[in-house]
């Protein structure tokens, strides 16, 4: 039988890359999915959908508008919780410590002229988180300053959310915030702009979190047979000399698809959980 296949993205997959040549790397990527699925099938067509942000395309997801799509964990994580048979079949691989893998790290960070030396000397400061939806930008860190005895609403003299990784490490660059939160390399990324090479030298972590799982790729299917075939797709194409290259360009150095499964997303269940988080106190 003949495999159609809706592809959804949100926007800020990365950063730094313009919306149109996202969506140029992203349908080639798609067309590279597609000729392996051909081989697997009598046919097939990746239909690649337009961008929206993450709350958005949750609810793509659910409807049933969207087949396939690349998300970040914790829009997952909301959008498996409201259909189960959106699963993840599919993680982003990435060079972490010198190693390829399926996990990344969350840090909070601070600039050198605040003289803050140690986490517990935050406390009474400023912080600035990224996007709610965001999990290094925010569920994460937010958890692990929560396990380490600062709640991240009422241990700090305000809390803001910049808006993304980018914009957070500029905020602590130029003094506007005590303290960010961000993925581990924020830091390493603000410092490759014109204007704040010096970042690794002003900027430094305070915290780094446990692993994060990295993130994937989700079908809206309860065929497991089919799960299967797209999954085996998707790991082939990222094998492929133009599908690496694609996805190293669309989708933040990623360097190759793994196969997983939805559990390897349940700790970000426990951290909503711990920190009293609804899906409606993050997607509305």
């Amino acid at each position: 039988m003949p495999i159609a296949i809706r592809l959804s993205y949100y926007p800020w997959i990365t950063q730094n890359v313009t919306a149109q040549y996202l969506d140029q790397q992203i349908r080639r990527f798609a067309q590279i999915l597609e000729r392996e699925l051909v081989r697997a099938s009598a046919g097939a067509t990746v239909t690649v959908l337009a961008p929206l942000e993450v709350p958005a395309q949750i609810e793509q997801l659910v409807g049933g508008a969207a087949d396939l799509a690349l998300m970040n964990p914790l829009g997952y994580v909301f959008a498996h919780a409201g259909d189960s048979a959106v699963q993840s079949i599919a993680v982003a691989q990435r060079v972490i410590d010198g190693k390829v893998g399926v996990v990344y790290y969350a840090q909070v960070y601070t600039h050198k002229r605040t003289a803050i030396r140690e986490l517990a000397q935050a406390k009474g400061r400023t912080i600035a988180f990224g996007a709610k939806v965001s999990t290094s930008n925010f569920l994460v860190p937010a958890n692990e300053l929560r396990a380490k005895g600062l709640h991240p609403l009422s241990a700090f003299a305000s809390v803001s959310f910049a808006g993304g990784h980018e914009k957070v490490a500029k905020a602590v660059y130029e003094g506007m915030v005590d303290l960010g939160a961000g993925h581990d390399g924020a830091i390493a990324d603000l410092g490759n702009q014109y204007g704040y090479g010096d970042a690794d030298a002003c900027l430094v972590r305070l915290l780094r979190s446990a692993p994060i799982p990295s993130d994937p790729i989700a079908l809206r299917s309860s065929d497991t047979a089919l799960r299967k075939v797209v999954t085996e797709a998707l790991v082939a194409a990222g094998k492929t000399a133009d599908g690496k290259d694609a996805l190293g360009t669309f989708w933040g150095g990623v360097v190759g698809l793994g196969a997983t499964t939805p559990d390897a997303y349940d700790a970000l269940t426990s951290a909503l959980e711990a920190l009293n988080l609804s899906a409606a106190d993050i997607l509305d």
